[in-house]
């Protein structure tokens, strides 16, 4: 199982069998609690870790204490590995959304892999600048769009990640925690579900126990945000 999960990620696919069992060899597992903090920003690291089972989300916590969501991250992706190039203290909190496993992979089992394979710290490289990209789009958003826009994006950023395409639009699964777009959006739960209620009275998205709606007329127009 390890070994398939590896090679479906775009940084490790080139690996060998012979490479991946000296990864796994290195490696440790671990699991963490739903709720638990698996990264603390501001901690010293030298481990990859890469999600088996689960899910988590990467927090900064605002100045009047409230959580603000950067990303949500899912089976098969990877984080921490700024801290293992840079040597600095970990950047932001990782906190674990649901029951969680992980491989952990150390600064010295990886820098090994690099040497033999440059082209996984290209690869690396590249998905931190996705990262750091989605991080400033995310800024962009929380200080230049008022409530109902930063509501909007964030529904757009949750789609665009994760969402499965249907005929009339896009499809949001499992329906995402008003709490958790409230985080996301810097904003409060409230004023979340009184937008949710807008746009669904708008035509623009459409609600279920299990999922929201962005139909796909109104993902490109200015209406929607």
């Amino acid at each position: 199982m390890n070994h398939k999960i590896l090679k479906n990620i775009d940084v490790f696919s080139e690996l060998s069998p012979g490479e991946i069992n000296d990864f796994l060899a290195s490696a440790q597992k671990k699991r963490y609690p739903h709720g638990s903090i698996v990264i603390q920003r501001g901690d010293l690291g030298d481990i990859i870790y890469l999600i088996l089972k689960g899910s988590v989300k990467v927090v900064l916590t605002h100045i009047e204490g409230r959580e603000i969501i950067l990303n949500v991250m899912k089976t098969g992706d990877y984080f921490g590995e700024m801290s293992v190039f840079d040597y600095m203290p970990r950047s932001a909190t990782i906190i674990a959304e649901e029951d969680c496993e992980f491989l952990m992979i150390s600064r010295e089992a990886l820098t090994n892999q690099i040497r033999k394979n440059p082209q996984i710290a290209l690869k690396m490289l590249s998905n931190m600048s996705n990262k750091v990209r989605e991080m400033n789009e995310q800024v962009n958003c929380l200080t230049n769009l008022d409530a109902k826009g930063r509501v909007a994006q964030t529904l757009l950023k949750l789609s665009k990640k994760a969402g499965v395409i249907i005929e009339n639009g896009s499809l949001i699964i499992p329906r995402p925690l008003v709490r958790d777009i409230a985080d996301m959006s810097g904003t409060s739960r409230e004023t979340v579900s009184r937008i949710l209620t807008e746009l669904t009275k708008s035509g623009i998205i459409g609600l279920s126990k299990e999922h929201i709606v962005i139909y796909r007329e109104f993902e490109t127009n200015d209406k929607f945000v």
